[in-house]
């Protein structure tokens, strides 16, 4: 093969290459086990937890999603993901219609209940003691 047949050719593969490389998956949007795969991870992934806790519990600024299956519909949560709401950002111009079905799909799976410590309220300081000896 001369220089130039290898130049065409590693130019051809380097196109296909990149053309692999970029293309997205299209996410199938099911109820299924993956779905819920998928919404575990885009719940790390988006920084649910940092609000909501590992995993959905114990959350510190967001309320804890454990059970949010008995206290939302899934039209609710979807909603409530893409709009925000109270203290939540709206996170429809970030996450498509499939990964909200996704990440609804996972917090609609959550079926046990896992005890949370109670949130530590913090006590006011105790008076100084030297601050009240005149000496």
């Amino acid at each position: 093969m001369n220089r130039r047949h290898s130049a065409v050719l590693c130019a051809a593969i380097g196109c296909a290459v990149f053309a692999i490389a970029t293309m997205q998956p299209v996410p199938a949007v099911s109820a299924g086990s993956k779905a819920k795969m998928r919404g575990k991870e885009l719940f790390a992934a988006q920084g649910c937890v940092h609000c909501h806790g590992p995993a959905g519990v114990g959350g510190a600024e967001g309320p804890d999603l454990q059970l949010v299956r008995k206290r939302m519909k899934k039209a609710q949560i979807a909603q409530q993901i893409h709009d925000g709401g109270k203290s939540m950002p709206a996170y429809g111009d970030i996450l498509s219609d499939a990964q909200i079905s996704d990440l609804v799909a996972y917090l609609r799976a959550k079926r046990k209940l896992v005890p949370v410590a109670a949130k530590a309220v913090s006590a006011a300081p105790a008076p100084d003691a030297s601050a009240s000896d005149p000496n």
